[in-house]
């Protein structure tokens, strides 16, 4: 069971990142199409896993949630300008940044009132919601302030995204250890 909510989002996760090899390292096509597909499809691939774990009784909150970044990212894509792509990244970065602390609020505290595990080390969700958790709070500075990063310090724009691609490490592990556990569940 816990694997099922995750799954949309792990399968994202592996065609996206064949696709960045591919079509942005090999092929050098340019990938800003290909980023604002994959925020979009990684929302609603997050609502779907936080919709599922912290029950349908939330419904109406996943709805206007959903609709607003719908509407925040269809904006978004029709103003597009090469020169305001950091800043479009950063907004939609922190719109579900933003709901991902509020879901992880709801959840642990959940967890923390039904006292249903024994330990959250045991739990694949755990592991998934904290990946959620740490990647996007991690990267968050770093996504608003992008674009200023990227005209004033273009030389060495490439070692400050090296913090995304730790915290992107970091989350990617994390999936792995819940994929793992969930495993081990299914297993047993």
């Amino acid at each position: 069971m816990e694997i099922k909510p995750i799954l949309p989002f792990v399968i994202l996760s592996f065609v996206g990142g064949i696709y960045e090899f591919v079509f942005t390292f090999l092929l050098r096509i340019n990938s800003v199409p290909w980023f604002y597909t994959y925020d979009f499809l990684s929302f609603f691939t997050i609502q779907y896993f936080f919709y599922i774990i912290l029950g349908k009784e939330r419904k109406q909150w996943f709805r206007v949630s959903s609709l607003l970044y719908f509407l925040l990212f269809i904006y978004l894509v029709f103003s597009h300008t090469m020169e305001k792509y950091m800043n479009n990244l950063s907004y939609l970065v922190s719109f579900l940044t933003l709901l991902i602390l509020i879901y992880a609020l709801i959840w642990f505290k959940r967890v923390f009132m039904e006292v249903s595990l024994q330990s959250l080390s045991d739990s694949p969700t755990f592991y998934f919601v904290s990946g959620f958790l740490f990647y996007y709070t991690g990267v968050l500075v770093l996504f608003l302030f992008a674009d200023a990063i990227y005209k004033n310090e273009r030389p060495n724009f490439q070692y400050y995204w090296l913090i995304n691609l730790f915290f992107n490490i970091f989350h990617k592990t994390l999936l792995i250890l819940g994929m793992w556990k969930a495993r081990k569940e299914i297993v047993n």
